[in-house]
């Protein structure tokens, strides 16, 4: 499926929650998972991408051919026409005192926030991780330090044995 197909389709379904929905919370996870889609690059060769590259001619194999910039910019003019649709009908559904800031817009504001909170925390565990694994190293050098001096005890204590005085003439 394409990604404006799919979209478009969910901001159907989402259109179609909002008629059903008591409070924003119902609809958090279509939202959410309409901005993972709309977030996300397309990977392969999408209807208008065929249609755009056969009326210019171009083989579509660069990513800077007129072909292509016409159908990223298209793609993001047909997702913004739709998030802005839905946006009208949040705030619709949702409206709030004047001076304040609309539904949509605290929806907005609430999402740049976690996914704030989500940087930090992924750059809080990272931090995390290489202290562990500096942690680790550490102790992994250290045992094999104490190792190879217990090995070059060992084996001193075997030359010592070895070479040791067995009978009386020895003094």
């Amino acid at each position: 499926m394409e990604p404006v197909t799919t979209t478009l389709s969910l901001i159907a379904i989402v259109k179609a929650g909002l008629d059903h929905a008591e409070d924003l919370k119902s609809i958090g996870s279509s939202l959410d998972n309409l901005f993972s889609h709309h977030d996300e690059r397309k990977a392969e060769e999408t209807q208008q991408q065929k249609v755009l590259r056969k009326r210019t001619g171009e083989s579509g194999k660069d990513e800077n051919s007129i072909s292509a910039v016409m159908d990223e910019v298209l793609t993001e003019k047909s997702h913004q026409i739709a998030i802005e649709s839905l946006a009208k009908e949040i705030n619709k559904k949702w409206p709030t005192p004047e001076g304040e800031p609309t539904t949509w817009e605290v929806i907005l504001t609430l999402r740049e926030e976690k996914l704030a909170r989500a940087k930090i925390l992924r750059i809080r565990k990272k931090k995390k991780d290489e202290e562990f694994f500096d942690t680790v190293f550490a102790w992994l050098k250290n045992i094999t330090i104490l190792s190879g001096v217990a090995i070059a005890i060992a084996v001193a204590g075997y030359v010592i044995y070895v070479n040791r005085c067995v009978n009386a003439t020895c003094s």
